[in-house]
């Protein structure tokens, strides 16, 4: 049984907004969880500036209760901006992380538009930092000390399913989606739920 309103906040991927996670938010409402959805502007800052300046303060503001449990549930870049927030800060009541499709090793496409630097004012400081290799952010950030899940869209264009593992991740799956519809995959949502709820998919 899950720990009845604990936090999950709800983090969107690239270019998308907090409505492509709805359907994720109203499955862990209806379960009795405390949903957070956060919007943040994912063309407007860089990561590091997304994790500090907007989930920081969020969570401050939306996730008093210290006795309760703050869960993330992300889509690809949203993953990256809890990877590096939780490197930053330790927090006491951290519960699980699900990663929906996540460039936990960078991706392609983010390698391709860097060619393209008259691009970044057009896309902004964080699309950049998904390169792979030693030239993206997620190359800098720790290994997490905490439960992650991954879940992974077989027929991703964006993120390869190698891309998204981590070596200390807890669970993997691979599901028959896309980079888009893996947020709206009934599967995906329910293993989310059971991740939160017991560690596994």
């Amino acid at each position: 049984m899950t720990s009845q309103k604990d936090y999950v906040v709800l983090l969107h991927g690239f270019l998308r907004t907090s409505l492509s996670m709805k359907k994720i938010a109203n499955a862990l409402s209806d379960i009795g969880y405390t949903v957070i959805n956060f919007d943040y502007p994912s063309r407007g800052e860089s990561i590091e500036k997304l994790a500090d300046d907007y989930l920081s303060k969020l969570i401050t503001k939306q996730c008093p209760d210290k006795t309760k449990k703050i869960h993330f549930v992300t889509h690809s870049m949203g993953g990256i901006i809890v990877r590096y927030f939780l490197a930053q800060q330790e927090l006491k009541n951290l519960g699980r992380v699900v990663m929906l499709a996540p460039p936990n090793n960078g991706s392609k496409i983010a390698d391709f538009l860097a060619k393209y630097p008259y691009l970044e004012s057009l896309l902004g400081p964080a699309l950049p930092q998904l390169q792979t290799e030693d030239r993206g952010l997620t190359w800098q950030l720790p290994s997490p000390n905490y439960e992650v899940g991954i879940i992974a869209a077989k027929f991703d264009k964006k993120v390869s399913t190698d891309s998204a593992k981590l070596k200390n991740m807890k669970d993997f799956l691979i599901t028959t989606d896309t980079h888009t519809t893996i947020t709206i995959s009934n599967k995906a949502i329910q293993s989310t739920i059971n991740f939160l709820d017991s560690g596994k998919f």
